[in-house]
């Protein structure tokens, strides 16, 4: 996007407003405690991001894989891995030639947790997009998507 009128500049600030609101309302600890609430699912806010990263991947994540898609450093995956295996939501093998190397998948809890807070959100987020068009929502997600991996892969 080139930036050459104010009025685009203007629409540019607005966007970047509207999604800095956007990512503190839906992490923020009163989202969560309402989430946690409704769906009935009662982990933190970390082990669901890890759970929904886990639950969306076709096949069983190295750790550091999981770190690399949570955007944040291993060690904190570890620990929380560790949290979700204890509560049998996850479960880690032995990556085969480097027992040093572990890979995780969730348990079918696990999936069960993210599937109903996934549930419940859904909810909520259809009420929020009433009176759209399906239309409007594909090219809304569109482009909250180009932002997403413009973010992750500057």
């Amino acid at each position: 996007m080139e930036l050459t009128e104010p009025s685009d500049r203007t629409a540019l600030g607005s966007l970047q407003t509207a999604l800095s609101a956007l990512s503190y309302a839906m992490s923020g600890n009163q989202t969560h405690a309402r989430l946690r609430r409704e769906s009935g699912v009662t982990i933190d806010r970390a082990s669901l991001a890890v759970l929904r990263v886990l639950s969306a991947s076709p096949s069983p994540l190295l750790l550091r894989e999981l770190a690399e898609a949570l955007m944040v450093k291993a060690p904190h995956v570890t620990r929380e891995v560790r949290r979700l295996e204890e509560l049998g939501l996850v479960e880690t093998t032995r990556e085969p030639g480097d027992q040093r190397a572990r890979r995780v998948a969730p348990t079918e809890d696990g999936r069960e947790a993210v599937a109903r807070t996934e549930t419940t959100g859904g909810q909520w987020l259809a009420e929020a997009l009433s009176g759209f068009s399906a239309s409007d929502v594909r090219i809304t997600a569109a482009v909250i998507d180009r932002i997403v991996d413009a973010y992750r892969h500057p």
